[in-house]
């Protein structure tokens, strides 16, 4: 087990700064102590980034040139998502320039040797709800171009729990549902990214999700709260018994990696102080893989 930090560690900033530029970021958390990074796509629908503009490979080569000058690889990204129960689309120009980024951050994903592509699964409300079968067919439908082209460039796809509110029932947010989703697809390349923080809105024991989701389970969300709002600290600032979560990961012979996306430890911080908060969160992380570790010598 690797320790990974999101390239998003660094990626808003406390007045107004909605991206952090990647060279920049990736040069600071391998500072902090981080050797593996996941690279977040996430702000392509909230904010330009320097992968924006149709000369992105370029960008793209230059921010992995600079990480292999570092010494820094990417094991897993987030590809950029629609916010909401159900992709809504202000006008037919916004959906093609989602769906042009989502396939962008795929070959990005590829190129940068990226093993798992981390998406949102969504529920489906508009035509029934409560009905499972329904929310899995309309992720298989509307995630299928980019699965085909993500499995065709050697990246795995995973699906993320996500958080539910107490307003409506959201699908993903039980791992039951996660299992019926990926099972659904037969196909070992397509997993599950585990979020810690959404699971804790969910369950008061972390490692009763982490346990049925098994070998289905190949990447993870790392970060804290206090079962009210997902608030992403680092571990042992909110209520999340890391313990025995950590000792689930073990039981169930998991093989991937202890990835942090801990973006609210920072990004109410002044830029000043970042840099020593990673180094302080690189310190927890590595207190949380060794204990995954340790568990070999019992």
């Amino acid at each position: 087990m690797r320790l990974v930090t999101s390239t998003n560690l660094f990626g808003k900033g406390r007045v107004g700064r909605m991206h952090t530029p990647y060279i920049e970021s990736v040069r600071r958390c391998r500072q902090a102590g981080f050797e593996c990074l996941d690279f977040s796509f996430v702000e392509f629908f909230f904010t330009r980034t320097e992968l924006w503009e149709d000369d992105w490979q370029n960008e793209l080569y230059n921010i992995r040139n600079e990480a292999e000058r570092l010494g820094v690889t990417f094991s897993q990204s987030h590809l950029p998502y629609n916010p909401g129960y159900m992709p809504t689309w202000k006008n037919e120009d916004q959906r093609l320039l989602y769906e042009k980024h989502l396939e962008r951050s795929v070959l990005a994903s590829s190129m940068l040797g990226v093993s798992w592509a981390v998406v949102h699964p969504f529920t489906q409300c508009e035509e029934t709800e409560y009905d499972e079968e329904a929310s899995i067919a309309f992720n298989q439908q509307f995630y299928a171009d980019a699965i085909e082209l993500a499995l065709k460039k050697g990246v795995g796809f995973a699906f993320e729990n996500m958080i539910e509110y107490p307003q409506h029932r959201k699908f993903s947010a039980r791992a039951e549902e996660l299992v019926e989703l990926v099972d659904s697809f037969n196909d070992k390349r397509i997993g599950v990214c585990w979020d810690f923080g959404h699971g804790h809105r969910m369950y008061r024991d972390l490692s009763r999700p982490v346990k049925v989701l098994g070998s289905r389970l190949v990447a993870l969300h790392v970060n804290d709260n206090t079962a009210i709002s997902d608030q992403h600290f680092v571990p042992f600032m909110g209520t999340v018994n890391w313990e025995e979560a950590i000792d689930a990961l073990w039981d169930i012979g998991y093989t991937g990696d202890f990835t942090y996306e801990i973006y609210g430890l920072t990004k109410q911080m002044p830029e000043a102080l970042k840099d020593s908060a990673a180094r302080y969160a690189y310190q927890i992380g590595r207190y949380c893989v060794d204990r995954f570790h340790a568990n070999a010598a019992e």
